[in-house]
């Protein structure tokens, strides 16, 4: 049994049933509805947990947790020197050297290390968004060319009746000749609208199963939508809030530490060295220190490249930001336009495609209704509820848009509200 939207009211959409027999009828959405919403969250979970795109982005959060550990580590080991002289006096030595760390360059690259960690974080959490808004696309296609190819293969098989009725009726000379190749005509033309829609059908399952790795083997119904989208008030909390942003501004983060850390990382720092040995029947002590001579180049080019890094960091964090303000406004006036046209779809007052598919038979069989009138109003019939199908796939994409670029999606599928 297939699901459509129903009227939207005060923010709540109902459920309607679609009966075998294509009639609609107002049934209670609450259960139905999470039901389907908690049945397409863990089709989402299914395909994110073996999706080796999202596991290489989490294996990169992993890896940014290491360099984390091993930047608060001390950045130069201990040098331990050896030698040995075996002449007419033998002469041996000990050492070790150390260089010190005088500017905290591991402090600086524990901050970069740090910022570079939530990066990864963020990255990984922005990939799993636009994954499950890619899946949420897939399966809402999925359904609707179901529901379409259900309604082609209806068309098929009411055709298929009539043309049996036109031959039976031009037998007995109640229709011309004419209006028998018109209902044959009319049939071989819902066959091949049939074989397009089942094409379609196949298609939306195969880039379902690109995106999942498997085919989508459970029964899905669309779920109402429950609320409409937050008020333009929100709008500037939504993007700051929203992974792409958050990575794009701790990107600018990472690059301003690296300022810091390069311009650290240039400056020589000392080595001290403590050795001691014999020679002969002598004792022997010694101390070292040693400091490279930054003459021929003090690496200040370095440090400049980070500060326009930083620079083009910030501006493209700001033009992030920009987008998705914009997305979220764009994404909800399409809503809200969507559901405007589905409230007034179903506020025209549809009848039921059984009664009026036998209201056109009557017609039809009693004379009063042409076989060319006939098959013209029964194809605007179900073309209109196509149309409707259609119009309620447009409502999701621009739902599952906007939950996207609001950053609320899988709030949406947990059944949490955002913070």
């Amino acid at each position: 049994m297939k699901y459509y939207f129903s009227r939207f009211s005060f923010g709540i959409l109902c459920l309607l049933t679609l009966s075998p027999l294509g009639s609609f009828a107002a049934v209670s959405s609450t259960g139905i509805d999470n039901e389907s919403r908690q049945q397409i969250a863990q089709v989402v979970t299914r395909a994110l947990q073996a999706s080796p795109e999202i596991a290489a982005a989490y294996s990169a959060v992993q890896a940014a947790e290491a360099r984390l550990t091993g930047a608060g580590l001390p950045l130069n080991n201990p040098e331990l020197e050896a030698e040995a002289e075996n002449t007419d006096i033998s002469t041996y030595r000990i050492g070790i050297n150390q260089t010190i760390d005088w500017h905290d360059k591991r402090g600086a690259l524990e901050q970069v290390a740090r910022q570079e960690l939530l990066l990864a974080q963020q990255q990984y959490q922005a990939l799993k968004l636009a994954r499950s808004t890619d899946l949420l696309d897939a399966i809402g296609r999925i359904i609707v060319s179901q529901n379409i190819e259900e309604l082609a293969r209806k068309r098929t098989t009411l055709l298929k009746r009539f043309e049996r009725l036109a031959v039976k009726r031009h037998a007995a000379g109640d229709i011309s000749r004419n209006d028998l190749e018109l209902a044959r005509l009319a049939l071989a033309e819902a066959a091949m609208q049939e074989a397009r829609s089942q094409s379609d059908v196949l298609q939306a399952q195969m880039d379902f199963q690109v995106l999942s790795g498997h085919p989508l083997d459970t029964p899905l119904q669309m779920p109402h939508v429950q609320a409409g989208p937050a008020t333009p008030d929100s709008d500037e909390r939504l993007a700051q809030q929203h992974p792409e942003v958050q990575s794009a501004l701790i990107a600018a983060q990472v690059a301003r530490q690296r300022i810091q850390s390069v311009d650290r990382g240039r400056k020589a720092d000392p080595s001290f060295g403590l050795a001691a040995g014999q020679e002969g029947e002598e004792t022997l002590v010694a101390l070292s220190f040693s400091l490279p001579l930054q003459v021929r180049n003090n690496f200040e080019n370095d440090v400049e490249a980070a500060r326009a890094e930083a620079l083009q960091a910030d501006q493209l964090a700001q033009q992030s930001y920009r987008k998705l303000r914009a997305r979220i406004a764009g994404t909800r006036d399409q809503y809200r336009l969507m559901a405007a046209a589905w409230m007034h779809w179903m506020d025209s007052g549809q009848v039921s495609l059984e009664k009026r598919i036998e209201l056109l038979d009557t017609l039809w069989q009693s004379g009063e209704l042409s076989t060319t009138d006939y098959l013209l109003q029964l194809q605007q019939t179900l073309d209109t509820r196509i149309t409707g199908t259609e119009l309620q796939s447009e409502l999701w994409d621009a739902w599952v848009r906007w939950l996207s670029a609001s950053g609320t999606l899988e709030n949406w599928l947990t059944g949490e509200k955002k913070k």
